[in-house]
């Protein structure tokens, strides 16, 4: 492995991996990192790339909330995953409003998907709930994603 020693060498890694998705700006000081680069190189390039508009946290938040969602996951793992990336958890709030009802529609998708019809089985039931609670989503957004379950099949 090659040791990245001057700013256009730091500079076009990181374009590199820009180039193939979104990073978070800890996610992609730590690639850069482990390729060998100065920590002042990192600071200076990840400046230019933020400056130039390449890199951007909010746009990452928008990304991975989006795909998230899309696989049916629920505000609290997302919020949880994107902590794991050291985001600014105010950034993290002012993009995931839990308490949104689009949520309470993507609770009852994800429990349609998985389940057939609802359950009146007291254990059975509670499967469905721990279902959604795995992924991510709050009691409120899962009574309702219930309750919507149960009236679809009335």
């Amino acid at each position: 492995m090659r040791i990245l020693t001057t700013e256009s060498e730091v500079y076009q890694a990181a374009i590199d991996y820009l180039s193939r998705r979104e990073h978070a700006s800890q996610e992609l000081k730590s690639k850069l990192k482990a390729k060998g680069a100065d920590d002042n190189l990192i600071d200076v390039v990840l400046t230019r790339v933020q400056t130039l508009g390449y890199q951007s946290d909010e746009r990452y938040i928008e990304m991975i909330i989006r795909s998230r969602k899309a696989r049916g996951y629920g505000p609290n793992y997302i919020r949880q995953m994107l902590q794991q990336f050291r985001l600014d958890s105010s950034l993290i709030d002012a993009y995931i409003d839990s308490r949104n009802p689009e949520w309470n529609r993507c609770a009852y998708q994800q429990l349609s998907k998985k389940f057939k019809q609802p359950e009146t089985e007291f254990k059975l039931r509670q499967k469905q709930q721990q279902h959604l609670y795995q992924r991510g989503f709050s009691p409120e957004q899962i009574r309702s994603a219930l309750s919507l379950f149960d009236q679809a099949f009335e």
